[in-house]
């Protein structure tokens, strides 16, 4: 399939300019056992299957992972996650649930993860039990440490579902699960998951790798944690890297937590930030769209670069919190206009995208959505885990009130028609609740038109306003371009737009280029990484994307200082 960048043109300026190599403040080395000197790349069980799983379903995701041959992508880690544990013996030593494997070990399942080639990871808690009902490692660390050295354990997940979250008492429970592991003589990559960015500073002295922020779950969470990952540049490097979480795309059961597109991203990003690869979506099952973004050689040789020298911002600000920001766009009524294909709306069993109850509006392929199950309206794409067994997207016309509620919530929530053009909310349905303005009409009643010549209807409020895809006001595109250095005097960009609109000519200036390590001077040479396309030589004093799709469409260029 084509890349989600499109066939972007480079233009280059005519003044000339080289690349040369940025000089961080100091290279960080992790926790001295001799492993993760590139970031780690592998599975991880927990986006996927959750608990849901047995011993033998397992093992049929291990030989799916074979089948595509993944590891000769680099990807060498197959993970457990948590809901593996079944209790602790009278002595206190842990063991694995009965009715999902046999043994009450893990051993069988490494021994055969280990024999289609690969390494086996699992998981714990630092706390008193796991995020699950297993116990954690809390008072256990030594035992737990023996345990999975004996189950030839190659990597091990800690979490903090059930511990104390200050930076003194993790540190103090990860430095006894770390020094627990040193002793077994076994090499184990220890992996931190405390969610917060100030494991980074010490992150190194502890693990090999550490979550700098909460679980990424959705698009949003991605975005997150690029945010937070943005600050920490200096607190990564071979053997102890900076952790934004795992890849996105969908589970066993075939729900999709974001979009093909966003998953592409996420994965041009984690590589540009040398963030751990760990694929944590249906193995089984993967698109071919989703399969080439995961075996993109020249995007993971980004990542597992030998110089380790994460990646940061060099345009733009925050791409969380809010509207476009999250890949959002807010619902709202304005003035009505038939012939506007932003108004026009198919409702029901006319919908030919997705089931009968939603309102989707053909142009944009968005649908009317309650944001997060909350109180504000939005425009989202069609997913299949959303809030509420995805109720979000479920809506109802009462023909006695003429109101317009959602399954999310009660039949007593109506739409607003706001008055200001603002982002619409469901409020009680008094008939003024959530109105901005001072009017005599009832800007809770709404009405479907008669069908435009192609079925579709507009969606209009008593106030005379039309439900819309457009924004209320100019929307600031949320665009980031973010360098990476790597070795062999090469600089990689990614170029992103999380926004809901597509964005033309998106600019790394000179200001921007001297961020990324780029002085006047000489010429590069740029290659598209996603096209597989050299763009040619040049010479210039900025780099501009001529296009760049909504909602994590993204361009990923490798500059070589010839």
């Amino acid at each position: 399939p084509e890349s989600p960048s499109a066939r972007t043109i480079m233009e280059i300026s005519a003044t000339p300019a080289y690349f040369s190599v940025a000089v961080l403040a100091a290279v960080v080395h992790g926790l001295d056992n001799g492993l993760a000197k590139t970031p780690p790349m592998g599975y991880n069980t927990w986006y996927d299957y959750t608990g849901s799983f047995t011993e033998s379903t397992l093992k049929d995701c291990v030989d799916e992972f074979v089948k595509f041959d993944l590891k000769s992508y680099g990807y060498s880690y197959w993970n457990l996650d948590d809901l593996w544990s079944g209790g602790r013996y009278p002595n206190g030593t842990i063991y694995a649930d009965p009715t999902k494997f046999p043994s009450k070990s893990l051993r069988p399942l490494a021994d055969y993860v280990h024999g289609k080639g690969l390494n086996f990871g699992a998981y714990t808690d630092r706390g008193t039990k796991q995020c699950g009902p297993g116990p954690g490692s809390q008072g256990h660390e030594v035992q737990d440490a023996e345990t999975f050295a004996k189950w030839t354990i190659d990597y091990l997940k800690e979490d903090s579902c059930s511990a104390v979250d200050t930076p003194a008492v993790a540190f103090e429970q990860y430095g006894k699960m770390r020094d627990a592991l040193n002793q077994t003589g076994r090499p184990i990559v220890f992996s931190l998951c405390g969610w917060h960015p100030w494991y980074a500073p010490n992150g190194s002295a502890l693990g090999n790798l550490w979550r700098i922020g909460p679980d990424d779950v959705n698009w949003k969470g991605a975005l997150e944690n690029i945010d937070i990952n943005s600050q920490l540049a200096n607190y990564s490097g071979p053997g102890g890297w900076n952790d934004p979480c795992l890849l996105l795309s969908t589970d066993h059961e075939g729900n999709e937590r974001v979009t093909e597109l966003q998953s592409r991203a996420q994965f041009s990003m984690w590589s540009i930030m040398a963030s751990p690869l760990m694929i944590s979506g249906n193995i089984r099952n993967m698109s071919s769209y989703t399969l080439e973004t995961y075996t993109n050689r020249e995007v993971i040789a980004v990542d597992q670069d030998p110089l380790g020298r994460q990646g940061t911002r060099v345009f733009g600000t925050d791409l969380a919190g809010g509207g476009g920001g999250e890949g959002w766009t807010p619902a709202t009524a304005q003035a009505c206009n038939a012939s506007d294909t932003r108004q026009q709306w198919l409702f029901g069993t006319k919908n030919p995208v997705t089931p009968q109850g939603t309102l989707y509006n053909p142009a944009s392929k968005l649908l009317l959505n309650v944001g997060d199950c909350a109180d504000t309206l939005i425009l989202y794409d069609w997913v299949t885990n959303g809030c509420d067994n995805n109720k979000g997207f479920y809506f109802h016309f009462n023909n006695a009130t003429t109101s317009l509620t959602a399954d999310v919530r009660s039949t007593s929530n109506c739409a607003v028609d706001t008055g200001d053009g603002s982002q619409m909310v469901l409020k009680a349905c008094s008939g003024r609740d959530g109105h901005k303005g001072d009017v005599t009409c009832d800007p809770q009643r709404w009405s479907l038109s008669a069908p435009l010549s192609d079925g579709s209807q507009l969606v209009t409020s008593a106030c005379g306003r039309c439900l819309t895809t457009a924004p209320a006001k100019a929307v600031t595109p949320k665009v980031n371009i973010w360098a990476r250095t790597l070795s062999g005097n090469r600089v990689a960009f990614v170029f992103l737009n999380v926004a809901d609109i597509v964005v033309t000519n998106v600019v790394c200036d000179s200001a921007c280029l001297l961020s990324a390590g780029v002085r006047p001077g000489s010429t590069f040479t740029l290659r598209d990484l996603w096209l597989h396309e050299d763009l040619g030589t040049f010479s210039g004093s900025n780099i501009t994307v001529k296009s760049l799709p909504a909602g994590g469409g993204h361009v990923m260029l490798l500059a070589t200082l010839r």
